[in-house]
């Protein structure tokens, strides 16, 4: 730090040299032009030339130096070119009022573009203080974490206005300082008790503050019940208190604003598992507790010698048994799908499929069962590669098949429909039946009011169905006219096939 004092000095001393030899070889060449044409130039051509030099130094340099370089040009116009000349005395009242007027014109000239330079300074300051505050805003908005949110506020000060930046927080009063973002050295060398006492009065101190000005260090407490104070420094330069008020200000309100985020979102992530762990134990309990204790009772009356069953009873309990198999082979496919969702996009893995594959794979399953469900498939556009997952999508796709089987009524079948519908591929399930209420809500273990005569399910059919086409980037769509007919349509995002994937 020494060392960069040093060379700082230099520089400075550098620059008063440049300054001084310019304006000496200004004044110098203003006066030879003036000496070698003074008869054409007269001495008013001579004072505004001398006045102009005046403002260039006053431009360029502080307000000593311009009030030098006045004084020396008013010396230069006395000796040069005032009668007697080449002496320094004034022999007429008209010379005395020339200087006069040139002296306070120069120095009020000067003082003016002394206020301007300022004014300029600090509008040039207040943009880029601006320009900052908005830039550090939108790079607060990207985070993700607190920690990582002042991290990056912390290095983006240090890229911006080469201050020296951290941020510290002392949970206890007795404890050690915690270093949360920023330089770990400057942090290190600070008292805990500077730090404490910021907390404690909630006031800026250190360097540049009426406060314990000698320490080498601003600190700027984020706020009443905070326990963080900002921590700035800044070699060779004064610290401007405003300025670094509105910036812990600003960190201050992101860091509490995503902190107060996240203890929202974790809060909203316990609800949901403790809501999706009641919705399973109510599945076990609900939907599974009838068909398990139908088969129970059925290998019973099986089981039982002292039980005379014909030929078509046994068959009867045996299809039963079948039957309650299946729903409960279904529901439990659903309730794993379904805890598998939770994970979220993780858990799906999609490719380049043929879309009439998945459908042919699935439909080639129903009709495989003992009693073929009734079951039509219209495919209108064939070998359009699509991106999917095609596990959960034969899954989705069977929920809506069983749905709407619980639901058909009449004497068509189920009709299965594939078709292109830019920008989408347009996978649909249609039958006849009562179709869905106009208030009808996708949602877990909400029963419809009427059902058909046997019929059970708590929803969770279309549930994974919209949670896999949500996975998917896609949307679900349900077209019911009650009475008559019941669409529902899955979209999937049609992208542009890689050429590896055409082939």
């Amino acid at each position: 730090m020494k060392i960069a004092s040093e060379f700082a000095q230099e520089d400075s001393r550098h620059r008063i040299v440049l300054v001084m030899t310019s304006l000496v070889g200004l004044l110098s060449i203003i006066t030879w032009l003036g000496l070698s044409l003074f008869a054409t130039l007269g001495l008013t051509a001579m004072a505004l030339l001398y006045l102009l030099c005046v403002l260039w130094v006053a431009y360029i340099a502080r307000f000593p130096l311009a009030l030098g370089t006045a004084i020396l040009a008013f010396l230069l116009i006395n000796f040069c070119f005032i009668e007697p000349r080449y002496t320094f005395r004034i022999a007429s009242m008209q010379s005395w009022l020339m200087l006069l007027v040139f002296v306070v014109v120069a120095l009020t000239v000067s003082s003016a573009m002394q206020q301007l330079k300022l004014q300029t300074r600090q509008a040039q300051l207040a943009a880029r203080q601006s320009r900052f505050f908005q830039s550090l805003a939108e790079l607060f908005a990207t985070q993700s974490h607190p920690h990582a949110l002042l991290e990056a506020g912390c290095q983006h000060v240090h890229a911006v206005f080469d201050l020296r930046v951290a941020v510290v927080r002392r949970s206890l009063a007795d404890g050690p300082l915690e270093v949360i973002a920023g330089d770990a050295a400057l942090a290190a060398s600070l008292p805990p008790s500077s730090v404490q006492w910021a907390i404690d009065f909630n006031r800026a101190m250190g360097a540049g503050t009426a406060d314990w000005p000698a320490l080498s260090c601003c600190l700027i407490p984020f706020g009443f019940q905070q326990t963080e104070v900002l921590v700035v420094a800044q070699p060779h330069k004064p610290l401007d208190i405003d300025f670094l008020r509105l910036l812990a200000h600003q960190c201050s309100q992101a860091y509490v604003k995503l902190g107060q985020h996240q203890a929202l979102l974790q809060s909203e992530l316990r609800i949901s598992e403790a809501t999706f762990k009641k919705t399973l134990l109510t599945a076990l309990s609900h939907d599974m507790r009838t068909p398990l204790t139908a088969i129970v009772g059925a290998v019973n009356v099986l089981a039982d010698q002292n039980i005379a069953l014909d030929a078509t009873q046994s068959r009867q309990l045996l299809e039963s048994i079948r039957a309650e198999s299946d729903y409960l082979v279904q529901a439990t496919e659903n309730i794993l799908t379904l805890v598998k969702l939770e994970a979220g996009p993780a858990t799906v893995h999609p490719d380049w499929q043929l879309a009439e594959e998945v459908v042919e794979h699935v439909v080639q399953r129903y009709r495989q069962r003992p009693q073929a469900l009734p079951l039509a498939v219209h495919v209108f556009d064939v070998g359009v590669l699509v991106k999917l997952d095609a596990m959960l999508v034969a899954h989705a796709l069977a929920n809506l098949i069983d749905n709407a089987v619980v639901w058909h009524q009449g004497t068509q079948p189920v009709t299965i429909t594939l078709r292109r519908q830019a920008p989408w591929l347009v996978l649909s399930v249609s039958n006849e039946g009562p179709g869905f209420p106009a208030d009808f809500e996708i949602a877990a273990f909400v029963q419809r009011k009427e059902r058909p005569a046997g019929a059970r399910g708590y929803g969770l059919g279309l549930l994974i169905v919209k949670t896999v086409m949500e996975l998917h980037h896609g949307q679900l769509q349900i077209q019911s006219v009650p009475g008559q007919t019941t669409q529902v349509s899955m979209l999937f995002p049609l992208s542009p096939v890689p050429e590896i994937a055409a082939r």
